[in-house]
């Protein structure tokens, strides 16, 4: 279950640079054990990058997809990757198809094109991170 997002919240986030939009987006995907993409009728919508070809785009929270379904995403929902899954099943696949994931985008497009190997490894310090807080 997502957790309410304020519009105080919202602005924060979306004002933030890259780079640290990008740590928010690591965090929050950790402490919700959630990522959200959009999906339609086809499946999971990508983007694309000229240097990079195809890009998934993912969210820390459904708000922020929505925000972004517009344009040729406009028939396309938020719809929700557990964390485990992401990790587990989606980075891999995207690994061995060559996707990258556009971290966070903003609904102007700005976003942290990072390959999933490295976003992978960014949520797995972070989950380690946050154990290490536990005890």
């Amino acid at each position: 279950m997502t957790w309410e997002l304020t519009d105080d919240e919202r602005q924060l986030a979306l004002g933030l640079p890259p780079k640290e939009r990008y740590s928010y987006f690591v965090q929050l995907l950790v402490d919700e054990e959630e990522a959200w993409g959009l999906h339609n009728d086809e499946g999971w919508v990508l983007g694309s990058d000229p240097a990079r070809g195809d890009t998934l785009p993912l969210w820390p929270h459904s708000a922020f997809a929505e925000a972004c379904a517009r344009g040729p995403w406009a028939d396309a929902r938020p719809a929700e990757i557990p964390l485990e899954a992401l990790l587990e099943d989606l980075l891999p696949l995207l690994e061995d198809d060559g996707v990258t994931v556009a971290a966070f985008p903003t609904p102007d497009g700005d976003s942290v094109l990072i390959a999933p190997e490295e976003l992978g490894r960014d949520l797995r310090t972070e989950i380690e991170l946050g154990e290490g807080d536990e005890t």
